[in-house]
């Protein structure tokens, strides 16, 4: 078995970490500290870190250092808010192009979210929650569209990594699979006007559900 790189192993364990919400959003993460605890130099750590960063995990402030990504409620709802105008966009140019297969596909993705959301796999509900939004916005032949979509998408995925109550609450308070299923068949039936108000009511749940009471997170240095 071919060994991993050190650098490798500490941004696994740190990316691991603020995924499964051991370290609080606003966290400093300290090369120093890390390196001295792993025993290994400081450079693979500043390039873990650096690698954190370009996934959108970590935030390096100059002169200040590297936190743990802690987006304030503003920019959580100007996130959402965007996405809903965005994807109510998309929704309307692809309204009259949607085939059977598309809705097959809707349809799959709900499946994989409820059991996701029952084995509070927060990985794979993401997994099948952006290929239901994105079953949908890729039908509206506008690739800029789409890409500013898929950006959002990323962003706002992070905000329910680390704030998301389903997944301390458990699977059961998930109204996203039912939210999604009412969205699918507004469009099956072409109703745009019912896809506008189901989109808004989604992202209008996305924010509620999301909260700062973060539990049991680690120090740093406690990972290694």
């Amino acid at each position: 078995m071919t060994k991993q790189p050190v650098e490798q192993i500490v941004f696994e364990r740190l990316r691991l970490a603020i995924l499964h919400r051991e370290l609080a959003p606003g966290t400093q993460l300290v090369e120093l500290n890390i390196s001295t605890k792993m025993n290994v130099s400081r450079t693979p750590v500043r390039n873990a870190i650096q690698k954190l960063s370009a996934q959108g995990l970590v935030d390096i402030i100059p002169n200040r250092g590297a936190f743990v990504v802690n987006p304030t409620m503003d920019e959580v709802i100007q996130a959402y808010t965007l996405r809903r105008e965005l994807e109510t966009m998309a929704a309307k140019l692809a309204i009259e192009a949607f085939i059977p297969a598309d809705f097959e596909a809707m349809k799959s993705c709900i499946v994989n979210e409820k059991i996701a959301l029952e084995n509070k796999d927060i990985n794979a509900y993401l997994t099948a929650n952006k290929e239901f939004h994105t079953n949908i916005t890729s039908k509206c032949g506008n690739r800029f569209l789409n890409e500013f979509i898929g950006t959002l998408l990323d962003k706002t995925d992070i905000y329910l990594i680390l704030f998301d109550s389903y997944f301390d609450e458990g699977p059961f308070s998930a109204k996203s699979p039912e939210e999604h299923t009412l969205i699918m068949e507004a469009l099956k039936i072409g109703s745009m006007t019912e896809v506008d108000s189901l989109l808004h009511e989604h992202f209008e749940q996305a924010i509620v559900s999301l909260s700062s009471k973060i539990k049991e997170f680690k120090n740093v240095e406690d990972l290694f």
